[in-house]
């Protein structure tokens, strides 16, 4: 029984070999995309060095654990790509990657292969029906290739990569959130978590070629692979070949939460993004066997993307914010790890209703009421409905930081009010904004749609 278990087990065994083989081979570019992951979390630390005056989330840190995620997630959709015999043949990936680089210009969220996918099938299917008017294009050197893409295989791809997205959303979407303060469209100001987590993807794709029949090698796979077949005409006496080669994806995630914790929003958006990949992967099938049902597949891949986006920012924002303050006391969004208020044993959630024994109604009221304190602080309020007090030791952060302590001296009157919330947070307090709280963030168009907005504006004006 034994020695029959390990026969059937020594052909997976080879496969997992060759898997690993190949995706040793995507090392060079696979730095390249490490990059642009690092450049990603580069501008988030930035953020909240304006905000917090520090940054709270370390970049190389953020760098090391998507990077470990995204090979453990590549190892997973490799394998299934394998096992379901889904080639990469005639699918087009040298166009797709400059239209998601061209994306990402205009917001980091379209750094997804859902986007640039659905807009080179769409440009594939265009220009077929362009063949017959213009036979000329067929020959192009440029235009050839896009005509060939298999878009079922295309679809299945990308349905198959956000299901392993959705995946690495649900087991760490939530880590490295960053609090933030901005203005609703009312003119409150509210607090939020952003929530962007980007993986690099390197993948052991499979190639199909035609090949004779005697020239056959390799392991054997069942009758009913592969369920996609690539778009090759065979002659007489030839069959399909695989090979495994090396490619590299990439996989982003930004999200908000608002009026949900960061673990609840992410563990919402997985769920949702899931039954996007299982449908599209659905469509995939369909326009395979169907080929008429390609075009609802196509637009499937952005608009659905789109519309799972669209859904969770509506369900988010249709509740009462979750992280804001009131006249009952001031809520901590965060506190951060290995900081002297987490050493004095505050907690996020906590309501901070007296500092040394006087009210606080406002973050504002909160942060001056400690500055005006010295090393020694007495903070009262709630957690979890019940009451507790806490002594905090501002003089740790001075040692903690080996430089003065930031509380040690009042900065000069004028001087921003950002400069309380710097020193908050270098204490490690992050506290909930009140109604009117002056410090928040402010959304900018990224460098490529602003500039096309500038140059809009000049056209109109002249």
């Amino acid at each position: 029984m034994s020695s029959l278990f390990l026969e059937k087990l020594i052909p997976y065994l080879e496969i997992v070999k060759v898997l690993l083989a190949t995706l040793m081979q995507t090392l060079p570019l696979f730095w390249l995309v490490i990059l642009i992951v690092y450049l990603q979390y580069r501008r988030s630390a930035l953020m909240e060095q304006q905000l917090f005056g520090r940054t709270i989330n370390p970049v190389g840190r953020q760098v090391a654990l998507s990077t470990l995620w995204g090979i453990i997630g590549g190892l997973l959709a490799s394998l299934i790509m394998i096992l379901l015999g889904l080639s990469l043949a005639q699918i087009g990936l040298l166009y797709i990657w400059p239209v998601a680089l061209l994306l990402l210009l205009i917001h980091p969220r379209y750094l997804c292969f859902s986007y640039a996918g659905g807009i080179v099938a769409l440009a594939a299917l265009a220009l077929r029906s362009l063949g017959p008017y213009f036979p000329h294009l067929a020959e192009n050197a440029i235009l050839a290739p896009l005509l060939d893409i298999h878009i079922p295989a295309l679809l299945a791809l990308v349905g198959l990569l956000h299901l392993v997205e959705a995946l690495l959303i649900y087991s760490g979407g939530h880590r490295g959130s960053s609090p933030l303060y901005f203005k609703q469209p009312g003119g409150e100001v509210v607090g939020a978590f952003s929530l962007q987590r980007f993986w690099p993807i390197p993948l052991a794709a499979l190639l199909a070629t035609a090949v004779l029949e005697s020239e056959v090698r390799g392991v054997s796979m069942p009758e009913w692979w592969p369920l996609i077949k690539p778009a090759l005409e065979l002659e007489p006496g030839q069959t399909l070949q695989y090979f495994t080669f090396p490619a590299i994806a990439a996989l982003g995630y930004s999200d908000l939460a608002l009026s949900s914790s960061p673990r609840q929003k992410s563990a919402s958006t997985a769920l949702f993004l899931s039954i996007f990949s299982v449908l599209l992967i659905g469509a995939a099938l369909a326009a395979e066997y169907y080929p008429p049902l390609t075009l609802v597949g196509v637009l499937f891949a952005p608009l659905g993307h789109e519309a799972v986006i669209y859904y969770g920012n509506r369900l988010e924002h249709s509740r009462e914010a979750r992280y804001r303050s009131t006249d009952e006391g001031v809520l901590l969004m965060a506190v951060l790890p290995e900081s002297a208020a987490s050493r004095a044993g505050l907690r996020a959630g906590d309501l901070i209703r007296r500092v040394n024994g006087a009210p606080v109604r406002s973050d504002l009221e909160f942060l001056r009421r400690l500055e005006e304190s010295y090393f020694i602080v007495l903070i009262e309020g709630l957690r979890k409905g019940e009451n507790f007090s806490i002594v905090l030791n501002k003089h740790f952060s001075q040692e903690k930081e080996g430089r003065r302590n930031p509380f040690s001296e009042r900065p000069p009157a004028t001087a921003a009010y950002a400069s309380l919330w710097h020193r908050g947070a270098a204490l490690g307090l992050i506290p909930a904004p009140s109604r009117q709280t002056p410090v928040y963030a402010q959304a900018r168009p990224a460098a490529a749609s602003g500039l096309l907005k500038r140059l809009w504006s000049r056209h109109k004006s002249s």
